[in-house]
């Protein structure tokens, strides 16, 4: 990776696009579909011309791969860019994805025989595995024994994130280029996305079948959908970030996110799941968020103090969301567990 540091604008003091793999399993995937490696590159940003400042739209729209992106004009630039990067699906896949809301609502439970791999009838819902409590303990790892019911979930995404770091100072200067008198005097940077990245969340419930009361598997599975739909909403949060925005004392972050999503049904191997050999039905969410998502961190130290650590450790707590994704959930789920209780035990 590398960066450049130029002069921009008179609030804009240090621009540097930086391409990141976020933590995956492997590395490979993009959504966007542009084919650039990861690494650091200088950026040059200049006003826009002086007859285009009457204008909102800035060039032209362009489709790249199954995107199209067009700039226009920022309602506030001095609180920001200038501009701002707007991206839609298009092509063959563009009606397969929806336009983001805080919440993903997931469907009711569907309820599939063990090791089925055939396609529900609702391709929305999450699948829930019938397991005969005479293959329980033989297929499950010993550390699931003694439960009745399991909700399998994963991050998973290899994708790689475009993102446009600029600083600014704040308050930022006044037009004649002096600085205004203030009692706070910081930094602001904003990481602006560049295109598309997706990341996915994969999820399987299992439940055990109880001999003396078959219908019980449903509420086993109803139970462990509740623990579905929180991972759902940990992982639109996770990806916005902080929302801890304090401007009085020049600390905190704030985001702006937009997204599209969709479901698909897939076939995948679980840890903890018959040794993970074999596929089991699995509902995919994927989440791509697209421009114009920004970030946005202050900090109470000068633009000149502001180094490479900064933005990179600003830069990895945005891309490399897995494991911040598991410790969320995790502490989710235990308060999901302290509110409606652990269910029940195996007998």
């Amino acid at each position: 990776m590398f960066n450049g540091a130029r002069p921009a604008t008179v609030t804009m003091l240090l621009a540097a696009a930086i391409i990141a793999a976020t933590h995956a399993t492997a590395l490979g995937d993009d959504s966007a579909g542009l084919r650039s490696r990861s690494g650091r590159r200088p950026v040059f940003l200049w006003p826009p011309e002086k007859n285009a400042e009457s204008k909102t739209e800035l060039g032209v729209p362009i489709t790249l791969g199954n995107w199209t992106y067009r700039a226009i004009r920022a309602g506030t630039p001095r609180d920001g860019v200038p501009w701002e990067l707007i991206v839609t699906p298009a092509g063959s896949g563009e009606s397969e994805w929806k336009k983001g809301e805080a919440l993903i609502p997931l469907p009711g439970l569907s309820a599939e025989r063990s090791g089925a791999d055939k396609p529900l009838k609702d391709e929305n819902a999450i699948p829930v595995i019938e397991m005969p409590d005479i293959l329980w303990k033989k297929w499950m790892s010993r550390e699931l024994h003694d439960v009745v019911g399991i909700h399998f979930h994963e991050l998973v995404t290899d994708d790689l994130a475009r993102i446009l770091f600029t600083l600014h100072k704040v308050p930022p200067d006044l037009p004649d280029g002096t600085a205004p008198e203030s009692e706070i005097y910081g930094t602001r940077i904003e990481a602006t996305l560049l295109a598309p990245v997706q990341f996915n969340l994969d999820q399987t419930v299992v439940a055990r079948v109880d001999p003396l009361d078959k219908n019980r598997v449903f509420s086993r599975g109803q139970h462990e959908l509740g623990h579905a739909e929180l991972s759902q909403k940990v992982i639109v949060a996770v990806v916005a970030g902080p929302q801890d925005w304090d401007p009085t004392r020049c600390v905190g972050r704030r985001s702006r996110i937009e997204y599209y999503w969709k479901r698909e049904q897939i076939g995948r191997s679980w840890s903890g799941y018959r040794d993970k050999t074999g596929k089991i039905l699995a509902l995919r969410t994927s989440i791509v968020l697209v421009p114009p998502t920004r970030w946005s961190m202050l900090l109470p130290i000068p633009p000149e103090r502001v180094t490479q650590k900064h933005i990179q450790l600003f830069n990895e707590k945005i891309v490399s969301v897995a494991q911040q994704f598991a410790e969320a959930d995790r502490l989710a789920q235990e308060r999901f567990h302290a509110e409606h209780g652990a269910y029940e035990a195996a007998p």
